[in-house]
């Protein structure tokens, strides 16, 4: 291992390690670090790592919009290079921005995402984790029946799966025992509480004692015990404190204040609700102010997501884009039924083209293409696309189409192309391609663009080998 290399590892295990303990402030230095040498080194996975600590951090410490800003960032890289596992931690990221606005809804929406993405990679632990995240979202709702079918699932994910997980599980234990409390349960809670407690974790990590304290605080309250309910408060008050943790403080201040209401300590009550309010404002203004800027905002995520998703030469689709939304096509037709076709495009002779008329004339023929292309694609709007996979080849995607329909799109793209041309000087630059054209119903195992693309190519080396400037279809009868 060279040294940058074992440089990056260390501060990438530093960092988790920091964010693990909820070091928050320390954490930040250390994903600042990783960040700066990971740019240094053009290394984007860690990048995208310490984009997503970051992220996180700041939420954690209540400043928002910085928060923000390295989720942007994060989803940048993420849709350029970032694979599903990515993907994973991206709609984990989103959750907690809407956690923070308060919206359940789309909290739970994104966590679902990472439910499905997890499912599929069989990444378990994340699973279980995402299966209690969106338990958490429904006790905040008080929907604490559908909330323990959520908790149940998530324990036996993580008791089949990932056994040796034993924070994991107390996570989840805490889950179920706040359930209990809100469905006045408080004989099971109470043995909920009484089997975690012991746990190291519990004891010898400061921001799950806090987590813990506070959870057992809301068994006394609920029990009546409002005495032992404030030394609990408190004490989960002063280790929050210390780490700066500005959404717990919140949730701590307020239940304070209701305990202390609760006793008839009117006085208490409002220095605890004081408190609650000067940092509910200081994060209020801070969404006020993300909510004054929600237009501009909006834009900057749409200038991202199409600097993601489009080919900055020819305005078509990029690879990336086509790829994840034929992924999603071909799941979607388990369901459906739905034959997904892709026709490939590949410009005969271009380095010919390039070479005889210069790159600046070769940039106008691709762009002529992809013009050709779009015209006939837009015919189907929805149930089609067009991506430049790279250099001078196009691949247009086809949802819902049969054999002979494709043929007939298959010829009117090659009509369209090789009827229009470019201008240089007094010659005018026509250009022919040849194409492979495949759909499921000859690979019905297709569950991946990569094995659809891969027959579709071999048609395309079929075509050109026959001569170029033709189109090749393959399907079970000409396999």
């Amino acid at each position: 291992m060279n040294a940058l290399l074992y440089h990056l590892t260390r501060l990438e295990s530093l960092t988790d390690n920091l964010f693990s303990d909820g070091k928050y402030s320390e954490a930040i230095k250390a994903a600042q670090e990783l960040l700066d040498s990971a740019k240094e080194s053009v290394d984007v996975k860690g990048m995208m790592n310490a984009h997503l600590h970051l992220a996180g951090c700041y939420y954690f410490l209540g400043e928002i919009e910085t928060a923000f800003q390295h989720i942007l960032e994060y989803k940048i890289l993420c849709n350029e290079f970032g694979d599903d596992r990515d993907k994973y931690h991206l709609y984990r990221l989103s959750a907690l921005i809407y956690e923070y606005e308060e919206d359940y809804d789309e909290a739970k929406k994104a966590m679902q995402k990472c439910i499905e993405i997890a499912e599929e990679l069989e990444m378990y632990y994340a699973v279980s984790s995402s299966y209690n995240s969106y338990c958490n979202y429904l006790i905040h709702e008080e929907k604490y029946e559908e909330a323990l079918n959520y908790a149940d699932q998530a324990l036996k994910i993580t008791e089949q799966y990932c056994p040796g997980e034993i924070l994991l599980q107390c996570h989840i234990y805490l889950s179920i025992a706040s359930i209990h409390i809100g469905l006045k349960e408080l004989e099971k809670a109470e043995q909920v509480i009484k089997h975690v407690e012991p746990n190291q974790y519990i004891n010898n990590l400061p921001h799950e004692k806090a987590n813990f304290l506070f959870v057992k605080a809301t068994f006394y309250r609920a029990k009546g015990d409002y005495d032992k309910a404030l030394r609990l408060l408190n004490e989960s008050y002063n280790i929050y404190s210390e780490y700066k943790n500005q959404i717990k403080l919140k949730s701590i201040l307020k239940t304070i204040a209701d305990v202390y209401e609760s006793l008839g300590n009117f006085k208490k009550s409002y220095e605890a609700m004081k408190e609650y309010i000067k940092i509910t404002e200081k994060l209020f203004s801070i969404r006020l102010a993300s909510k004054m800027r929600d237009f501009d905002v909006q834009q900057s995520i749409k200038a991202i997501e199409k600097r993601a998703n489009v080919d900055g030469l020819t305005g078509v689709y990029n690879r990336y884009f086509l790829e994840t939304t034929c992924n999603k096509w071909l799941k979607e037709a388990k369901s459906t039924g739905q034959h997904i076709c892709c026709v490939i495009i590949d410009v005969d002779s271009f380095k010919d083209i390039n070479d005889t008329f210069g790159h600046l004339m070769g940039d106008e023929v691709i762009k002529g293409v992809a013009q050709a292309c779009l015209k006939v694609a837009n015919e189907d709007q929805e149930n089609a696309i067009v991506g430049r996979y790279g250099g001078d080849e196009f691949i247009v995607l086809f949802k819902e189409g049969q054999p002979q329909y494709i043929m007939e799109k298959a010829k009117k793209l090659y009509n369209e192309i090789t009827s229009f041309y470019v201008n240089y000087l007094s010659q005018e630059i026509k250009v022919t391609v040849s194409m492979g054209v495949v759909c499921t119903t000859s690979l019905p195992y297709a569950k991946k663009f990569a094995q659809l693309f891969k027959v579709a190519d071999q048609a395309l080396y079929m075509a050109k080998r026959q001569g170029k400037n033709q189109i090749v279809y393959l399907s079970n009868e000409n396999c």
